[in-house]
């Protein structure tokens, strides 16, 4: 009868099942709050890895030092403690590649195009270990390790820029780098005369405009206009043939030549001498900057001697750009040839640059000779409202081996543009070529027109 009793006695039955209840309740709330806590730490570390990789991608413009720039910048720019276990979400490497598809590891900062940014891994304690302890496994892991990492590339564009192209002297035999500063100064021919040999095959250094027209008069306006409209992102389409008589046109413009239909011309138009070694050989299109300044000088500004401000350096002449400056009055700063136009506001001047502060404009001017660019640089119209910039250009350095220019074709710029100064104004064909001098390599931090926007992957 009282085992009868015992058998058929239910009371206590509810604290068992509320025991299991409850233990299954904690166990799923620790396992909520642990997969919560874990989503929270891989989201922060995964924005740490993505901010980082984004920083340092802007920094990928090919220029000495820029890994080294980039690696301190995905590194030390930025703290961030997690808000979940209190650490700081640190960098473990930080990675460079010149390719994507296949990954291929850069091999110096010109071919550095992807920064690949990797963090620590961080542990988290679980909440829901001792439960699962208690409930199944005494071997189940107190916690759990979250990583993250991020690829970005630097995705830049330039705005109000004429649709001028030039393959990349890195291929030549022997390699060029156009943007190291040493070459600043350096006379290079953009556009060969008729007949005179291309870039690449069909391909005479010219681009098709943003909006994808390559006709002759489109590219006429567009090397004419005073800003070109529109912008080019890092791919452009280059423009099938020399279309010669409308680029002279165009470029023309900035030199107030009779019968050109474009107004605006440069505040000083004077033609200035050509390099000794394109003078002398008339098939190479890169010079090396020594040219008759003296000569030059004397013959436009009446026998006066050279300015000091002017005189040769390490016994190289001063570059064109900063006789051009000189004359209009400006002032500009400069190391060598290499030159900072305009002053930015509120900077120091760089270590190693020198402050040229002409007393007062002195453009060649010959009465007599009006319209002859050798030797009267006055205008007679209207200069354009970009003063002393009408006569630079910001021209595309395009991989022409690499990535295999030909024709009428869309190839990506890498971000790599460099600005230059026309030197003359473009003869009546046979003889019509573009000649330039190297002012520097463009990046976000020296012209406005240049944006580095950046693209994770």
């Amino acid at each position: 009868m009282r085992l009868r009793k015992f058998l058929l006695n239910s009371s206590g039955s509810v604290t068992v099942y509320a025991t299991l209840f409850t233990m299954v309740a904690v166990g799923a709330g620790a396992l909520a709050l642990d997969f919560g806590r874990m989503t929270l730490l891989r989201a922060e570390m995964q924005n740490r890895a993505d901010a980082g990789a984004m920083a340092a991608a802007r920094f990928l413009d090919g220029s000495d030092g820029s890994r080294a720039i980039a690696t301190d910048v995905a590194v030390n720019a930025m703290t961030q403690i997690s808000g979940v276990n209190a650490e700081e979400l640190d960098v473990s490497a930080v990675l460079y590649y010149s390719s994507l598809s296949p990954l291929t590891e850069a091999t110096s900062d010109l071919n550095a195009k992807f920064v690949h940014v990797k963090l620590n891994a961080k542990n988290m304690n679980l909440f829901f270990a001792p439960v699962l302890n208690m409930l199944a496994n005494p071997e189940a892991p107190a916690n759990a390790t979250q990583s993250a990492q991020a690829i970005a590339g630097p995705k830049p564009f330039l705005c109000h820029a004429p649709p001028l192209m030039i393959c990349d002297f890195l291929e030549n035999s022997p390699p060029t780098n156009l943007r190291n500063p040493d070459n600043a100064g350096r006379m290079i021919v953009l556009k060969e005369p008729q007949g005179g040999g291309s870039w690449a095959p069909g391909n005479f250094g010219l681009l098709s405009l943003p909006d994808g027209s390559g006709g002759a008069k489109d590219i006429e306006g567009a090397l004419a206009a005073v800003a070109p409209e529109d912008c080019y992102s890092i791919d452009v389409e280059t423009a099938q043939g020399s279309k010669t008589n409308k680029v002279k046109d165009g470029v023309n413009a900035r030199f107030d030549l009779p019968g050109n239909p474009w107004p605006y011309p440069a505040p000083n138009v004077i033609n200035y001498p050509r390099d000794n070694q394109i003078i002398a050989d008339s098939n190479i299109k890169l010079g090396d900057g020594y040219w008759n300044i003296a000569s030059y000088w004397s013959t436009v500004h009446a026998g006066d001697p050279l300015p000091l401000a002017l005189a040769e350096h390490d016994g190289r002449p001063t570059s064109r750009l900063q006789v051009y400056l000189y004359e209009l009055g400006e002032t500009f700063w400069r190391k060598g040839n290499q030159t900072i136009y305009p002053i930015p506001a509120d900077t120091a001047i760089p270590e190693g640059f020198v402050e040229v502060a002409p007393a007062a404009a002195d453009v060649p001017r010959s009465p007599s000779n009006p319209h002859d660019n050798t030797r009267d640089g006055e205008p007679s119209q209207e200069a354009a409202p970009n003063g002393a910039k009408r006569r630079f250009a910001q021209v595309a350095q395009l991989q022409c081996v690499a990535d295999n220019v030909h024709g009428n074709g869309t190839y990506p710029t890498n971000g790599n543009y460099i600005e230059i100064f026309i030197t003359e104004f473009v003869p009546d064909p046979p003889e019509a070529a573009i000649y330039g001098e190297i002012i520097r390599p463009l990046n976000p931090s020296n012209h406005a027109e240049y944006h580095s926007n950046v693209e994770l992957f």
